[in-house]
């Protein structure tokens, strides 16, 4: 019998690290879909830009595995787990027996369903191979449209645009980035990508991807509007990797993610998950969600590995976060970003012609979440005073005039 644990990225690394911080010896497993050791899904941006080579891209050393004991599976894709005899099974029938098991298989791009979806020149941009897929077509010139105004989409198509791209970017809604940002923050990058030149189209409905062939030749909205393009890249969110769990007793359907407790445990005995195939209890919500970002992942595997090697210890929570740097903009939003209804007060401060723009969401004396675009050097101190739940003394020095000045919190005493 052995730890297993299935995949290896953020959340894998971390469990694996702290198994062998309290257990030495007992066989450690891990199984991953990719051909490569654990790198950063955060850089494949960049890797597509060229700015950073995918030599620079791996986590850990190449003896990493071997000095800690850990014997790496790769190119090996799980398409089962058995509770009842504790197995592992992998596409080519290879069955590995667990004593604990972690599942942190991550999770992939979300395709629409639209007609064309699968013809080739469609990308989501998720893995390094999906990076490398893009970079082979992606040249000087090249036509490219990105379904999305996320995160991903926005990164990927600066990056695009880097190499000389033609890059129009797709988005349904009325401003880039809506969930997590509001109008103000939302025109300030935008207008920095497109003065790098990215075109962005709001407010669109995409009705096919249109191709000959089976080959992508553009998109087709639904006023009926046509956008030739050589290839396509898809960032519409993401679904946990949880299809070959079905016959597990853990979830219903594909794509659902896993439920689990404070330590990270499923409702299936020795049996843990962590990083974005899981939920995660949200501090601000106060209930399980889905914040599927990488410090999360990091967090919660490492929690997972130690319950899995005998120690208590429960995981603390999360906030929602995303931040980037477009160009020569960097911008960080976290927690409760765009308030609806009365329980909240707002101070922002906008900077004409900097791109500086703050925003501060209280709810009564406790600061619930920011928005930094231009300058986010206070982020951490933010971040911190939201997960502490601390109150805020004197919140009305934050409301002087008529309550959008902006104050540093740094001046407030705080309990």
């Amino acid at each position: 019998m052995a730890y297993v644990i299935i995949g290896n990225s953020a959340a894998g690394i971390a469990a694996a690290e702290a198994i062998r911080k309290i257990n030495k010896k007992e066989p450690l497993i891990m199984i991953s879909d990719e051909p490569y050791r654990a790198y950063s899904r955060c850089l494949t941006t960049y890797y597509l830009e060229r700015t950073v080579a995918e030599e620079y891209m791996y986590l850990r050393p190449p003896d990493f595995y071997s000095r800690l004991g850990i014997d790496l599976k790769t190119g090996r894709k799980v398409t089962a787990v058995n509770p009842q005899v504790k197995e592992v099974i992998t596409g080519d029938g290879e069955r590995f027996s667990y004593s604990k098991l972690l599942i942190a298989t991550g999770a992939s791009p979300k395709f629409p369903d639209l007609p064309g979806i699968n013809y080739n020149g469609v990308f989501g941009m998720r893995t390094l191979d999906d990076a490398k897929n893009v970079a082979a077509v992606a040249a000087p010139g090249k036509k490219a449209l990105v379904l999305g105004g996320g995160l991903v989409s926005l990164k990927t198509a600066a990056a695009l645009c880097k190499i000389e791209v033609d890059v129009t970017v797709l988005v349904s809604s009325d401003r880039i980035m809506s969930r997590v940002l509001d109008k103000m923050s939302a025109a300030i990058i935008e207008s920095e990508l497109t003065g790098m030149g990215v075109k962005i189209l709001k407010e669109t409905t995409v009705a096919s991807i249109e191709g000959n062939n089976g080959v992508v030749k553009g998109v087709q909205l639904a006023t009926g509007e046509y956008f030739p393009a050589d290839f396509v890249i898809v960032g519409k969110g993401v679904k946990p990797n949880t299809a070959f769990l079905k016959d597990s007793g853990l979830v219903s359907e594909a794509g659902e993610p896993l439920q689990i407790n404070m330590r990270q445990e499923t409702a299936l005995v020795d049996i843990y998950a962590a990083g974005d195939v899981a939920l995660s209890y949200d501090l601000l919500e106060e209930k399980y969600t889905h914040n599927a970002i990488w410090p999360n992942a990091t967090e919660q595997g490492a929690v997972a590995g130690l319950n899995m090697a005998g120690v208590n210890k429960e995981y603390p929570g999360s906030i929602s976060m995303n931040s980037a740097v477009f160009g020569k903009l960097s911008v960080i939003a976290a927690g409760i970003t765009c308030p609806r209804g009365d329980d909240y007060w707002v101070i922002a401060d906008y900077k004409s012609g900097k791109g500086v723009y703050k925003k501060l969401v209280l709810d009564d004396d406790r600061l619930v979440g920011y928005i930094l675009t231009g300058d986010t050097s206070r982020a951490g101190l933010y971040t911190a005073l939201i997960r502490s739940k601390r109150r805020i003394k004197n919140t009305e020095k934050l409301f002087t005039g008529q309550g959008r000045s902006f104050v540093n919190l740094s001046e407030i005493n705080t309990v």
